[in-house]
């Protein structure tokens, strides 16, 4: 009886082990200039220039039908401020964190009109809209401009009140983790 259970729990973690192959991993950082400043002198007061990139990550899960089983956006925001001779004031070896990492921190609450509308609570009802579908309706959704420069707010019904930031970036993001899956 005991050679009968190990047998058919043996065969159940192999079958177990067969499901989880069929899934396939993404992994996609996209990096793009995201401000540029020039130093400046104003009133008297010299003011710092800064450059900064944005790196958007994410981490994709698919089904052996293409769903998304699993997604995980962040973005690291590293500003660089240089001075009005063009040397650099910010100390190397600065820590930057991410978005997530963040948390309240990142301050995105403060403008939103959502009653959740931090950055990590934003994102992460993005992240579950985006389980279950495809990259393709995903990245088929349509967008709504809400302010200057943040054309690609979701305009879709079910994300109105919990996602209004800009997901143009984590879409990209998506697309290329999803090449990598193939």
């Amino acid at each position: 009886m005991k050679k009968i259970l190990a047998l058919v729990l043996a065969l159940v973690l192999c079958m177990s082990a067969a499901v989880a192959l069929a899934d396939t991993y993404g992994t996609a950082a996209l990096t793009t200039v995201g401000t540029a400043t020039n130093a400046e002198v104003k009133d008297g007061e010299a003011k710092n220039g800064k450059f900064q990139t944005n790196t958007t990550m994410c981490f994709l899960v698919l089904d052996d039908e293409g769903k998304i089983k699993y997604v995980k956006f962040d973005v690291v925001q590293a500003p660089v401020q240089f001075d009005a001779e063009g040397k650099c004031v910010t100390e190397q070896g600065t820590e930057i964190l991410s978005k997530e990492a963040k948390k309240y921190d990142y301050g995105m609450a403060k403008v939103s009109k959502l009653e959740k509308g931090e950055w990590f609570e934003q994102i992460a009802a993005f992240e579950a809209y985006c389980i279950g579908k495809t990259v393709e309706e995903v990245a088929g959704i349509p967008f709504v401009t809400i302010s200057e420069g943040h054309d690609t707010s979701p305009d879709v019904e079910e994300l109105k009140t919990t996602c209004t930031m800009t997901v143009g970036d984590y879409i990209e993001a998506l697309k290329a983790a999803a090449e990598v899956a193939k």
